[in-house]
């Protein structure tokens, strides 16, 4: 049996999803990722004031949805890409500086910084279409593991960006 170990990810929600929220692997709320699967050295509280500090101050980023795409090696998983804006390029970049001074060790490092392909995966219930505007005013922190489940998520804390 595969062994699962502690694993979060960070995202911006597009609809409002409480703190302490669990769902399903399968049953993901609509929202783009920031910073993919990862582990970290650091505790959740530690984390948490480190992404509050630097987040708290930070300028908020725009996008704007484009086309449709399948991501996946059977190209299974339908996406919207959405415009990599300077603004949200930057905000991925501080957000991964933050996490690696706490031994941040992404499952996909090919996915981040120069890799980033920011998207929000079309869900069963939600999608963005081309022309939308999304604004990424508040990241959210997602444990991957929730009480050793891993077909579980759980939101542990969304956190509102500065400005």
């Amino acid at each position: 049996m595969a062994k699962f170990t502690q694993k979060y990810t960070i995202i911006q929600l597009f609809e409002d999803v409480p703190e302490e929220t669990q769902y399903s692997s399968s049953g993901w709320p609509l929202h783009s990722t920031i910073v993919d699967t990862f582990a970290i050295d650091w505790d959740v509280p530690t984390m948490i004031k480190r992404l509050e500090k630097m987040l708290g101050s930070h300028k908020r980023a725009n996008s704007i949805a484009d086309r449709d795409e399948f991501f996946g090696p059977e190209k299974q998983t339908q996406v919207v890409l959405l415009e990599k804006t300077d603004d949200l390029l930057k905000l991925h970049s501080d957000v991964l500086d933050v996490l690696e001074l706490g031994g941040l060790k992404l499952n996909d490092p090919q996915f981040s910084r120069d890799g980033f392909l920011p998207h929000a995966t079309v869900q069963k219930h939600a999608r963005l279409n081309k022309g939308d505007t999304v604004t990424f005013n508040a990241l959210t922190l997602i444990d991957m593991f929730p009480d050793e489940d891993p077909f579980q998520r759980k939101v542990i804390k969304t956190i509102q960006i500065g400005s």
